[in-house]
């Protein structure tokens, strides 16, 4: 596993996009899919994104057992207190990109084409929704919901599900993340509510 590949482990232990990632680093995105996909970069840049990540040359060796697999105390450090919720239909991604200010977005796990070419067809929808939300009229919205919804069970069909949020930093400006993961994926936390104990709560 070359450093590029740690950096993706511990970006995605944090549920971060590449977009995120590169903004907290100072770099584009477009050093980050570089530096993932394990091609050459100055020194100087791959210090920023440790850093940006609270990491150094030094300790990311010492992060990975021998199977190449995240120590469990290193997943303390670095994990996000930051969920994404699972989103099962259009309505609930609309809720999330409606009216937000950016979009961040990432997609993981995908080992065929197919899979690839779905995830990018369906991520560049909420793009595009978000440039031209304010002209959408009521009816578009609603077939906009259904045409998600559709996208969202394909790409569970595929063994893919969507998984999202808003996040509000101090300025009250508003980012929609929206990630795709295996159903698989180790880092997925299942929550079993007590539905009894939530009616009791109202």
């Amino acid at each position: 596993m070359h450093i590029g590949q740690k950096i993706k482990e511990l970006r995605n232990l944090k549920l971060w996009t590449q977009s995120k990632l590169a903004e907290i680093a100072g770099v584009s995105e477009r050093t980050i899919r570089r530096l993932e996909a394990g091609e050459n970069t100055e020194k100087e840049t791959l210090l920023l994104v440790l850093n940006a990540l609270g990491t150094n040359l030094e300790e990311i060796g010492d992060m990975f057992n021998d199977d190449e697999t995240i120590k469990e105390e290193s997943k303390v450090k670095f994990t996000d207190m930051r969920f994404l919720k699972r989103i099962e239909s259009g309505r609930e991604l609309v809720r999330i990109i409606a009216s937000a200010h950016q979009y961040g977005y990432d997609y993981h796990d995908c080992k065929i084409e197919e899979q690839i070419k779905k995830s990018q067809e369906f991520l560049s929808v909420p793009a595009d929704v978000l440039d031209i939300w304010d002209m959408i009229e009521i009816g578009q919205r609603f077939d906009l919901e259904n045409d998600l919804s559709k996208l969202i069970k394909e790409l569970a069909e595929m063994g893919l599900w969507v998984f999202g949020d808003r996040q509000v930093d101090n300025n009250n400006w508003v980012t929609a993340i929206v990630e795709i993961y295996s159903k698989d994926n180790p880092l997925i936390q299942k929550v079993k509510f007590d539905k009894d104990l939530m009616q009791k709560s109202k």
